[in-house]
């Protein structure tokens, strides 16, 4: 469907037209006056209908028609010398059936006229003359005009010519509406319009809209069923969207085509240009997909396991979901003309400060990612972050929640948590069990040799300590203790329950020391105190 803002670039090419400067460079050495030349352009006579050039004044009939203002629509025609049954229709009558047969023959893009009062150079045409745009109809292309006419006063102005108008009935009998709408037509005031579309227009548009609806609903609910079973997790959103945002794009194509042959105004053309409902129907059908994509992958990151990274699909969504709308609200302010690129300059300025305020929260959001994505830890994991150990009680966007081993709550910024060592011990799949015993220096080798061979065996008849590996050997001599060190795992990974089968080690390893006859070293230091009177005896 072609399309063009013919109204908005019509002003500013006018605009253009209006004052051209060109400024004058001051001369780095001698004292000079900056002189600015100004070129003349000239507009054509003063009109208060702005007939002075061609495009001008096409526009100025377009608009009139789209507000349904005939009588004033008349002003831009040159009903001079008409046909007598042509001229018999009046100049209100004449513009309504032109505007008829341009609404639905033309679009805007296919005017070519000047903007300029002489109108357009080399084209092959008498000087007086402007080609507006070309009709095709059934016996060929037939041409219509803007010719340069006098107003009555000395001045020439532009107008849609004489010759074209001539046709305008005959154009009217091949581009006019079928019986039934004429009969529907008639039901509605003349002068009753909304953007440039006649009230009767917009009854035909809702009512194959309402018409359309249930068709494309009932499509929608088969093609679900066909495609999707209904006990699959997917089916309600995929029902969803194709009895939603698909349901409504079939109602935009069937009303657009329906309009395309009822005939739509320079208004209405210029609004449709925006494709506000296109972009509408495109950020509902995008949405709806990232609905589905974010809710199959949940299901299969909660088949996995991991319902924290299928919690962080849902911000993921919401991000992307602002950036589709974004670019719809840029693609629909590219459509009504304005300037993107000093829209994005502005955004980058001011996207570069926000960025800046959001350092900390963005790096904290890709630190949950990091976490979701790498899963170190999990939700219910018992883990140690420096001098923090406890239970991960909640992974969220911004911070991550541990219930300590004295019941108080930490929170840690995901960003420092991405960043640095943690040890999951709920990950381990078994517990070491490593003591260091410190015996007295009065323990004998064969006490030694016993109490080795005593907790070796314990471990090995221990139905929660594995078999493999398992030590028991003296290993250095400190200042007061002589050390023994054990090294086994624990058949278990569960933080409490490995405190049990470790307390009830302990107290096995303490019976057996005891039963070897020896005693755990306490922390102690030997003084040796010299007699000085003796020492002076001797000396």
């Amino acid at each position: 469907m072609k399309s063009m803002n013919l109204k908005t670039a019509l002003l500013l090419i006018l605009f253009l037209c209006i004052s051209t400067t060109g400024l004058a460079q001051d001369e780095p050495v001698e004292t000079s006056t900056a002189v600015v030349v100004q070129e003349v352009v000239d507009k054509g006579p003063e009109d208060a209908l702005n007939r002075g050039t061609p495009r001008g004044s096409i526009v100025g009939y377009l608009e009139a028609s789209s507000e349904l203002d005939f009588e004033k629509a008349s002003q831009y025609l040159d009903l001079r010398n008409l046909p007598a049954e042509v001229e018999a229709l009046g100049g209100s009558e004449l513009a309504r059936q032109l505007n008829h047969v341009l609404s639905r023959a033309v679009w805007l893009d296919d005017y070519t006229v000047s903007d300029r009062p002489e109108g357009l150079k080399g084209d092959g045409l008498p000087p007086y003359r402007d080609q507006l745009v070309v009709i095709k109809t059934a016996d060929g292309d037939v041409p219509i005009w803007m010719q340069h006419v006098p107003r009555g006063d000395g001045e020439n102005i532009w107008k849609v010519s004489n010759r074209s108008m001539a046709l305008v009935p005959e154009l009217y009998d091949e581009f006019s509406y079928p019986p039934t709408i004429e009969k529907i037509r008639r039901w509605f005031p003349e002068d009753a319009s909304f953007i440039g579309l006649e009230a009767f227009k917009w009854f035909i548009l809702l009512t194959t809209a309402v018409l359309a609806w249930p068709v494309f609903y009932l499509l929608g609910l088969i093609l679900s069923r066909i495609f999707l079973k209904p006990d699959s997790p997917t089916y309600l959103l995929w029902r969803k969207i194709l009895t939603g945002p698909m349901v409504a794009v079939g109602i935009i194509l069937v009303t657009g085509f329906v309009l395309d042959r009822l005939g739509a105004g320079a208004v209405a053309q210029e609004f449709m240009r925006a494709r506000t409902l296109n972009i509408i129907i495109f950020i509902w059908v995008t949405w709806s997909v990232a609905n589905l994509i974010k809710a199959h992958k949940q299901d299969k990151l909660n088949a996995q396991g991991r319902p924290g990274a299928a919690r962080l699909m849902q911000p993921i969504t919401t991000f992307l979901k602002l950036i589709i709308m974004l670019f719809g609200v840029m693609f629909w302010l590219n459509n009504i003309g304005v300037n993107i690129s000093t829209l994005l300059a502005g955004l980058g300025v001011g996207g570069l400060a926000l960025a800046l305020a959001l350092q900390k929260p963005i790096e904290d959001m890709m630190g949950a990612l990091s976490l979701f994505s790498q899963a170190p830890i999990r939700v219910g994991d018992f883990c140690k972050y420096g001098n923090i150990t406890g239970t991960v009680e909640d992974i969220g966007i911004r911070s991550t929640r541990i219930r300590t081993l004295t019941n108080t709550l930490v929170h840690v910024p995901n960003a420092r948590l991405a960043h640095v060592e943690i040890e999951n011990i709920t990950a381990r799949e078994k517990i070491r069990f490593w003591p260091t015993l410190r015996l007295r220096y009065d323990t004998t080798p064969d006490q030694l040799r016993e109490i080795n061979s005593g907790i070796l065996e314990m471990l090995e008849q221990h139905e929660e300590v594995y078999d493999d590996p398992l030590r028991v050997r003296l290993t250095d001599f400190d200042d007061d203790a002589i050390l023994v060190k054990v090294h086994s795992f624990l058949k278990t990974t569960d933080f409490p329950d490995s405190l049990r089968i470790a307390e009830d080690l302990n107290f096995r390893i303490m019976d057996i020391i005891h039963a070897a006859g020896t005693r755990f070293a306490l922390p102690s230091k030997a003084i040796q105190i010299e007699n000085a009177a003796q020492d002076t005896i001797q000396g």
